[in-house]
């Protein structure tokens, strides 16, 4: 039977805590690579997508930088929140509809329970950074130049996207995660950014072994708007 990736898809692996994509500690990359993707500014306004829970985004905003997430799973933002400790009031989106934003009480955390491509710019303003990790691999092949432009939209003139995708053979393990080589990452990229590739790491660990792949390349990239 065909695995149906859809919103609810995402949704139901929260509720049944299927979830090996989470990460409980700070991502080493966003550390190694924190002074490229803010251009060592301080006070960035970062965006976050496809969030999840993940610890990043405590630690950015424990940076002194402004956080905002964009996730479908009510779930996952309100562990994210009581895990951490954050105190967060919550109120529907207007204008999306089956939409909520959580606000951290000193606002300096905003996760709007949503799917990605209905919050545009107008609605959550614009971005100095992106932080993708892994975000780009989790969307259907042919959502994902749709995702390249929207993120663009989201950027202010010359912001900065920390990008860490996976690449491996996709005939022997189905998407999600789906391998993104660097020429695809070239090809998302080509019009409108600059792109510099930043490490090339060993991606292997045993989730990937349990899926019968032998071979993992982890890739980060740095874009930067024109």
């Amino acid at each position: 039977m065909t695995k149906v990736v859809d919103d609810e898809f995402w949704r139901q692996l929260w509720v049944n805590d299927q979830i090996g994509f989470h990460e409980s500690e700070v991502h080493p990359t966003l550390k190694k690579y924190i002074a490229e993707l803010t251009a060592g500014q301080e006070k960035c306004r970062i965006f976050v997508p496809l969030c999840g829970k993940s610890e990043d985004m405590k630690w950015l905003a424990d940076q002194g930088h402004t956080v905002v997430g964009a996730e479908l799973s009510a779930l996952a933002i309100q562990d994210f929140f009581k895990e951490n400790k954050v105190e967060f009031t919550s109120s529907p989106m207007e204008g999306v509809s089956d939409a909520d934003l959580y606000k951290s009480k000193d606002d300096s955390i905003h996760l709007y329970k949503a799917n990605i491509f209905d919050l545009k710019r107008d609605m959550i303003g614009e971005f100095d950074c992106i932080w993708d990790r892994a975000s780009l691999d989790a969307l259907l092949r042919e959502d994902i130049q749709k995702y390249a432009d929207h993120m663009r939209s989201l950027l202010k003139p010359k912001g900065r996207c920390l990008l860490e995708t996976v690449e491996f053979d996709q005939s022997k393990a189905n998407g999600p995660p789906f391998s993104t080589p660097a020429n695809v990452v070239e090809k998302l990229y080509a019009e409108g950014w600059e792109i510099k590739p930043l490490q090339v790491t060993d991606g292997m660990n045993d989730q990937w072994r349990s899926r019968g792949v032998d071979n993992v390349t982890g890739k980060t990239t740095l874009l930067t708007k024109k």
